[in-house]
């Protein structure tokens, strides 16, 4: 668990030791506080006239679609890249510890972007009217639930970024992935339902 701690806090330092990964955060937050408080969208908090946090649950995982794979495209690309995928091999890590370790770094970088949106929540309690509060533990069970999207995402682009050399197709490939978990699955939910109504009806006639 030690190795893995290190190697995760080896990702941490790499990403911020990079321009990009300052552009790829802010891009994040600056687009979700556009969204959530300035254009007249559908997520705009102000348009739902009571305290309903929702509509940022709605946003993040659409970006998530884009925000993760960029996250996680130069995890084992750059490796291979520069070539220290062989001095990671010979480091006392096994295949899933290093694994785990690239998807905790991947994880940390994340949190890291989500905490500052808390603010949208306390800003959104602000302004509500007297006697109006959010209920901070369904919020709570709403950002635990995105989190374990999160680690579907980031598990599916960190896979990607093993299968491609190239930072582009990791992103590519890891954004088609994460686009299928969120609308697939759904769909075939969706579908499955609507032949089990077909059958009661069926039966019912």
């Amino acid at each position: 668990m030690n190795n893995m701690w290190t190697l995760a806090k080896r990702e941490l330092r790499l990403f911020f030791s990079q321009l990009t990964a300052y552009l790829v955060v802010g891009g994040y937050l600056l687009i979700t506080a556009l969204l959530l408080w300035f254009f007249d969208t559908s997520f705009n908090l102000l348009n739902k006239g009571f305290a309903d946090f929702n509509p940022f649950f709605e946003l993040s995982p659409l970006l998530f679609l884009f925000l993760i794979p960029s996250l996680s495209m130069r995890t084992f690309s750059e490796e291979f890249t520069q070539g220290t995928f062989e001095l990671l091999l010979t480091k006392p890590l096994g295949p899933y510890q290093i694994f785990g370790g690239k998807l905790i770094g991947v994880c940390l970088i994340l949190g890291i972007a989500l905490v500052p949106t808390l603010f949208h929540a306390v800003a959104l309690e602000g302004i509500l009217q007297e006697g109006s509060q959010l209920d901070w533990a369904v919020l709570a069970s709403s950002y635990g639930a995105l989190i374990l999207l999160a680690l579907v995402f980031a598990t599916t682009s960190i896979c990607a970024s093993l299968l491609f050399q190239s930072q582009v197709a990791s992103f590519l490939v890891g954004l088609l992935g994460c686009f299928m978990h969120l609308y697939f699955w759904s769909s075939l939910a969706d579908f499955s339902m609507n032949i089990q109504g077909y059958k009661l009806l069926g039966e019912l006639k």
